[in-house]
């Protein structure tokens, strides 16, 4: 018996060594999640006085140079081009998102907009610096202060490009709210057991092609990422209801009661929180189409 304990802990002591760490070779010089080094005002370029005056005007920190960032042992995001990340930082973060969200809704504004946001020059990586497998900001906004989007070295200013980043953008934020304050235990009940998982969200088994929006609808989601698990449902309901006008969301959850359920406790929760989604809906179309840049 002391031979079996003598051996485990060994094996936990040799477990907790550096060699075994999840990233392999660590220089210790290198920290991965500091914020950028103090720049001497007299090196600051046209984008870091933006960030400035937006860090006075909205109280974020907008973060856009840093080393490449490590968010878990297998997952990288990269800093953005400078000459993409001002004119983002202009349109989208300045006059899409924080400027209307101070103006028409001042109450969710002041209690839910994150302190800090980085910018990520292309998507969050899986495996590897290079990987195909990408998302928009899994990992980054897994704490309720700090927001986070990749594809800003994708920046547009096509209407159709801005419209899906904004709303993309609310998503990741919705994921904020969900650690911030949780879906609710009656949420997570409505589709309890009709989840898709990750091997079914995006083909659809019975008939080997991938799944549409309103085979997702008819099973009780706004789309089928919504499937894969209750957070992604939360925040796809949230994503849809900013994207889309609430005739069209009626439609949708017509579809099933399910669907209808969680649709009435998302918008309601925003409620609370001092935002119509279907008013922000209207905003983020105005800002979008309305709006010359």
């Amino acid at each position: 018996m002391k031979n079996i304990l003598l051996i485990v802990i060994i094996f936990l002591c040799i477990g907790c060594t550096k060699e075994n760490y999840p990233l392999g070779e660590v220089d210790d010089k290198v920290d991965y999640f500091s914020k950028r080094e103090v720049k001497p005002k007299s090196q600051w370029n046209e984008l870091d006085y933006l960030c400035d005056s937006m860090q006075r005007a909205y109280g974020i920190e907008i973060i856009y140079e840093y080393t490449p960032r490590i968010i878990s042992g297998n997952t990288f995001f990269m800093p953005p081009q400078y000459d993409l990340a001002l004119p983002y930082t202009k349109v989208v973060l300045d006059k899409m998102w924080l400027q209307p969200l101070k103006e028409k809704f001042p109450d969710f504004f002041k209690k839910e907009t994150p302190i800090e946001f980085i910018l990520a020059g292309g998507y969050v990586h899986f495996n590897n610096a290079t990987a195909t497998a990408t998302a928009a900001g899994a990992g980054m906004n897994a704490q309720f202060y700090r927001l986070g989007m990749g594809g800003v070295n994708n920046f547009s200013l096509s209407k159709s490009w801005l419209k899906d980043h904004v709303v993309t953008l609310y998503h990741e934020h919705a994921h904020q709210i969900d650690h911030k304050y949780g879906r609710g235990y009656l949420y997570d009940r409505v589709s309890q057991g009709k989840y898709y998982g990750l091997s079914g969200y995006y083909t659809n088994p019975a008939t080997g092609r991938q799944r549409t929006d309103d085979e997702a609808q008819k099973d009780g989601f706004f789309k089928p990422y919504g499937g894969y698990a209750p957070e992604e449902d939360f925040a796809t309901s949230v994503e849809y209801m900013v994207k889309y006008p609430e005739s069209t969301i009626k439609t949708f959850i017509a579809k099933n009661r399910d669907l209808e359920s969680k649709y009435k406790m998302v918008h309601q929760m925003y409620m609370d929180m001092g935002i119509n989604l279907h008013d922000l809906y209207k905003v983020v179309d105005s800002v979008v189409y309305k709006v010359n840049y």
